[in-house]
């Protein structure tokens, strides 16, 4: 994003309240300016400066819905200009000044191979199920998979990493297949014999 100030973008639009204070701020200044015959600021100045706003803000808030009236239709006035001078507006291009927005997301081929699965997802299936058989009434959860997962010996994983390595081995013949487009989606009938084999 470019943090170059265009001089050609229209200039904000304003409030009812912004307007108020502009015009406040312009009172302020010609009385001043009245006031004092050289342009040099005093501490006085600086002290009716600072406590301005807040007055302002108090003035603001005492004017009636009347009072108001002559700010809010100008604010509307300059909401009206603002939308007309954007609706012509076209931003210039800088170099290098091209939005960067995120990568669309390719959207997967509903017939590509099944993705292969992790030693520990192949624990968590047979856990999950042993568990749910002790137990139906309890609640598995992914924490207590991953603890027992900790603290299982390396002899105890190397059954799950063995069916990972088995899956694997499954799915990038299977991406071999699907790439040359010979590869034939396995139906949920055939899925449901090989997983009781």
């Amino acid at each position: 994003m470019s943090t170059r100030k265009d001089p050609n973008k229209p200039r904000g639009k304003m409030s009812a309240y912004n307007i108020f204070v502009k015009e406040e701020t312009e009172a302020m200044k010609k009385l001043q300016s009245e006031a004092a015959g050289d342009s040099s600021e005093t501490k006085e100045d600086k002290a009716v400066r600072q406590a301005f706003i807040p007055a302002c803000a108090e003035k603001w808030k005492k004017l009636t819905e009347e009072e108001k009236k002559r700010f809010v239709e100008a604010a509307e006035k300059d909401r009206i200009r603002y939308n007309n001078e954007m609706a012509n507006y076209t931003p210039p291009r800088y170099e290098g000044s091209e939005r960067k927005t995120r990568k669309q997301k390719k959207m997967k081929d509903p017939n590509q191979p099944k993705k292969w699965m992790s030693s520990f997802m192949f624990f968590c299936q047979d856990k999950r199920a042993a568990m749910r058989e002790e137990n139906p009434e309890m609640r598995v959860r992914a924490k207590m998979l991953g603890e027992m997962w900790a603290k299982m010996e390396e002899k105890e994983k190397e059954k799950f990493e063995q069916m990972a390595k088995e899956d694997r081995e499954r799915y990038e013949e299977e991406m071999k297949a699907f790439r040359r487009g010979d590869y034939v989606v396995p139906s949920t009938s055939q899925i449901a014999v090989e997983a009781e084999e």
